[in-house]
């Protein structure tokens, strides 16, 4: 029996041992493919909270003319706010120096990234000749939002990212599909599958990349992030009013849930500001349409949308911006996260003001120069937004972010 019971063991084993080398092997293929969106993912979160801060703080007259008086413990204090409202900030700091011909310079020292910025006046027309502001980045802070399971920091022997930091595939990591893909590389059509899977978790790792920066958005940014939620729910009610099914329906919901995310690239206390906005912050507040366009181009998985995010404050007349389109310019589904953004807006709370009753909203949107067909469908159709139940497939789009 026991001589009977030897080659099966023997060959049990070995194809044990096949599959594991193979599905080591894959997941090494897998480090390899996803590396440069983990290097986009990383690469985007450190810009925008760089260009935030720059935007915020160091063009800013008031920072440069204290610098220029050589006031620097008062420039500290100031600066002293910026961990305060970008928490992958560790410090920030304004000392002697000199400034980089750009905006910011980034550079990693060990595990901490170093952003030295020039300090300039609102226009940006001067610069502090002998002056810098220095941020410092926990690189494994990064890591953390963008990839708590996929990657780890490996000063030794990892690979270079664009800014420095040294990363390395953490090969222990199984998730369900690692397991999945166990089992079916033990079928004859092996190659065809890994070939599958690659592909899927390539996507996976590209809605990881994006769904931290969401993350960070919201942990930021409450207010908007909750209003673009109400938005993605509201534009997908009327995507189906209006006739739109299939890939253009989750296009449509998904540029809605994304349509503010280049808020992240504006300061904290420009978005939060209760009162009227200066010329210079309300030139901020309009680069968000820009901003969310970059982030989404940077995500193979999700250029597609960018259009649509980019041109969603442009107005029939023209009025809008950033590009000043007029209606037959403007995309469908920008025309309609358009109407449901100021709709949302102006029935939603805020901390500026408190919000109206929807039938009031209604008479405010008849005199914009919004898409008119648009709104009248809104209208004659607001009654069933209550009982409406959106299609399952919203579940897979980020459950945490849609409180489900």
């Amino acid at each position: 029996m026991k001589k009977k019971l030897l080659i099966p063991s023997i060959i049990v084993l070995l194809t044990a041992f096949a599959v594991a080398g193979v599905f080591l092997l894959m997941q090494l293929y897998i480090a390899d493919k996803s590396f440069d969106t983990l290097d986009r993912a990383l690469k985007s979160l450190i810009d925008l909270q760089a260009s935030a801060a720059y935007n915020g703080y160091f063009a800013w007259t008031k920072m440069y003319d204290l610098v220029m008086q050589g006031n620097l413990t008062e420039a500290n204090a100031l600066a002293d706010e910026i961990p305060k409202s970008f928490p992958l900030v560790a410090s920030a700091e304004i000392m002697q120096g000199v400034p980089p011909e750009e905006n910011f310079v980034v550079g990693a020292d060990g595990e901490l990234l170093r952003i030295v910025y020039s300090i300039r006046d609102d226009d940006e027309f001067r610069t502090a000749p002998n002056a810098v502001a220095v941020t410092i980045i926990q690189a494994s802070k990064l890591l953390d939002i963008v990839s708590p399971n996929g990657f780890k920091i490996d000063m030794t022997g990892g690979r270079k990212t664009t800014y420095g930091i040294h990363v390395s595939a953490n090969l222990m990591h199984i998730s369900l599909w690692n397991i999945i893909a166990m089992v079916l590389l033990t079928i004859l059509f092996a190659s065809l599958l890994i070939q599958r899977y690659v592909k899927k978790t390539a996507f996976f790792l590209d809605t990881r990349g994006l769904e931290s920066i969401i993350y960070l958005f919201e942990q930021t940014e409450k207010m908007s992030a909750s209003h673009s939620r109400n938005v993605a729910v509201l534009a997908l009610f009327l995507g189906k009013k209006l006739g739109l099914r299939g890939k253009k329906l989750r296009n449509l919901y998904v540029a809605a849930l994304l349509h503010d995310i280049g808020k992240i690239g504006v300061p904290t206390n420009v978005i939060a500001k209760a009162g009227r906005l200066d010329s210079k912050e309300y030139m901020q507040i309009k680069q968000h349409p820009v901003i969310s366009a970059r982030i989404l181009k940077s995500f193979k998985e999700f250029e597609r949308l960018s259009p649509i995010v980019l041109y969603h404050h442009e107005r029939e007349d023209g009025s809008g911006y950033p590009e000043g389109l007029t209606g037959k310019d403007i995309p469908l589904e920008s025309k309609i996260i358009a109407v449901v953004d100021v709709f949302e807006a102006l029935v939603g709370e805020r901390p500026y003001r408190n919000p109206i009753h929807p039938f009031s909203a209604f008479e405010k949107l008849k005199k914009m120069p919004l898409d008119q067909r648009i709104v009248k469908v809104l209208i004659d159709n607001y009654s069933e937004l209550n009982s409406f139940q959106p299609p399952r497939w919203v579940l897979s789009y980020s459950p945490w972010l849609l409180g489900v």
